[in-house]
């Protein structure tokens, strides 16, 4: 039993040391969120082979362009048209998708920093109440069951302690790949807080608008009934069957079912993501009117206990709170930027790295 409380009074000093910055500070690199996202959006594999396809495609469409000169084939021309917006929408929305993953991870590494500086916290009190138990135990005020449930809950902070910070390096090695860095080079470095967001307004009408306009999958399937038109006016001249008119007629009134279909289906997306992007907001004021309390109750508790109505045990139970209350807020910025990055890739708007911050 001394063993392990031994071993984690040591953990949890170093780990005191390493967050507060007193062994790296000099040593220690920072990265911004658009670094991050810069280092990514150059390294990015998938990101690499869609611009790749997307030069393919821009210079086969230059091709088809050239040979329907002569022919000057409707139906060509819309089918190039079609498989160059492929390729541009694939690229657009691989790159939203490196930017929003980024986003999302750095914050949550931010977070678990929180996460681990508040169980610090936790493994620090639970061990002074600990010392409290021996005291009233060797005084005759409490006895041997007492001392076991509180080594049982010291032990058990510095556990989660442990396996918090495990998890941390071991989320961070990840993000470290995903930036195409090996874990040989740029060993630690910090990623600095993001700012509380300034919000980005936009209201329901105009974010259904913008992604109707912007929609690659509507504008698919208008190519796909003038394609199915243009089928039906060659049948024609070429005097096909009524059976085959018939079909290449239902063809066109699919199409049109399809754009419409898929018409609603979007607005639905649209209406649901952006309930969700308000609720995000809403949250935000919540949280920060939190940490607001969190911060002068904290300030309160510093002041009586240097007045001595309050102990040291008190002042680590307050700081305690207003680390978690930082650690929600964190919780919450991230569920607002990754809400209202969902809507901007929904909108068909391309993200822009230098805005996050």
């Amino acid at each position: 039993m001394i063993k392990k409380i031994v071993k984690g009074t040591i953990l949890f000093l170093v780990l005191f040391f390493l967050f507060s910055g007193g062994l790296l500070a000099a040593e220690t690199k920072e990265t911004t969120l658009s670094q991050a996202i810069n280092l990514a959006l150059e390294n990015n594999l998938n990101l690499k082979i869609a611009n790749l396809d997307l030069e393919n495609a821009q210079i086969d469409y230059e091709k088809t362009k050239a040979n329907n000169l002569l022919t000057e084939s409707r139906y060509i021309e819309l089918q190039g048209d079609l498989d160059l917006l492929q390729a541009k929408d694939n690229y657009s929305q691989t790159r939203n998708e490196v930017i929003i993953d980024v986003v999302q991870k750095y914050l949550q590494l931010n977070q678990a920093k929180r996460d681990i500086a508040s169980k610090s916290k936790e493994a620090e009190l639970e061990k002074n109440l600990l010392e409290e138990v021996k005291a009233q135990v060797k005084a005759g005020h409490k006895g041997n069951l007492d001392l076991l449930q509180q080594e049982n809950k010291y032990n058990n902070t510095v556990f989660d302690l442990e396996k918090a910070n495990n998890d941390y390096h071991q989320s961070f090695r990840e993000f470290k790949l995903e930036l195409g860095l090996s874990n040989q080079e740029e060993e630690e470095f910090n990623l600095i807080e993001v700012d509380y967001p300034k919000v980005w307004q936009i209201d329901e009408e105009e974010a259904l608008k913008k992604a109707i306009e912007n929609s690659f999958i509507l504008e698919l399937w208008k190519r796909q009934i003038e394609l199915a038109k243009v089928d039906l006016e060659r049948a024609e001249v070429a005097a096909s069957p009524e059976l085959d008119l018939r079909k290449l007629r239902n063809n066109i009134e699919l199409a049109n079912l399809n754009f419409s279909k898929t018409q609603k289906e979007l607005a639905n997306s649209i209406r649901k993501q952006f309930y969700a992007y308000k609720q995000s907001i809403n949250s935000l004021d919540l949280s920060q009117q939190n940490l607001n309390q969190a911060q002068e109750n904290n300030s309160i508790i510093i002041d009586q206990v240097k007045a001595g109505l309050k102990t040291k045990n008190d002042l680590l139970s307050a700081k305690i709170s207003l680390l978690q209350a930082e650690y929600n807020l964190n919780s919450v910025i991230l569920n607002y930027y990754t809400a209202k990055l969902t809507m901007q890739k929904l909108i068909g708007q391309k993200i822009e790295e230098g805005e996050i911050e």
